[in-house]
């Protein structure tokens, strides 16, 4: 039995937990472990859930369960160190590739085309240097505000929670970060 996107949209519990899962990246790395079994034990009991939960564990926590006695697990697919965010939400750092998804798309404007000769491509990247050292004076200076207020909100307020951490229960703290993230 498999996950299904009409459990996820249609039970809110299912959808909170699964959200969770993803927020243990805003966690510090010595504590998602401890984080993700405190969060085991608000699971929804769903055997489809738990598929979910295998999988993620298998790839983001503990790895596979090796054979033999004991808590052995192998490494997991993604090292914790690889996804964890929680340093770069504090110190302010995106979250997400958006900006990198935007200089593409800026790039791609500004040659016209998928696939500049080199002329074109050299003067595309002059052009494109130009325009990002302007921007960056006008906001060092004070004339103009980067970035959309909506998304400079969301960022303070996950900033601020992020440095809150520690203050309330873990389960509570995850969820005010799921609270935050879809808005």
């Amino acid at each position: 039995m498999s996950f299904c996107q009409v459990d996820y949209e249609t039970d809110f519990n299912i959808r909170g937990f699964i959200r969770c899962l993803a927020v243990l990246s805003h966690v510090p790395v010595q504590d998602v472990i401890p984080a993700y079994e405190e969060l085991l034990n608000d699971m929804p009991n769903d055997e489809k859930v738990q598929d979910v939960v295998l999988y993620f564990e298998r790839t983001y926590i503990r790895g596979r369960r090796l054979p033999g006695r004991g808590e052995n697990y192998a490494p997991a697919i993604f090292p914790m160190d690889s996804w964890n965010q929680y340093t770069a939400a504090g110190d302010g750092i995106a979250r997400t590739t958006n900006s990198v998804e935007g200089w593409h798309y800026s790039l791609q404007s500004i040659f016209m085309c998928q696939h500049p000769n080199i002329w074109s491509f050299l003067t595309g990247l002059e052009r494109d240097c130009h325009l990002n050292r302007a921007a960056y004076l006008q906001a060092v200076t004070g004339q103009i505000s980067v970035g959309r207020k909506k998304y400079r909100d969301l960022k303070e307020r996950v900033t601020r929670a992020v440095a809150g951490y520690g203050a309330v229960d873990r389960p509570t703290y995850l969820r005010a970060i799921v609270h935050l993230s879809h808005e």
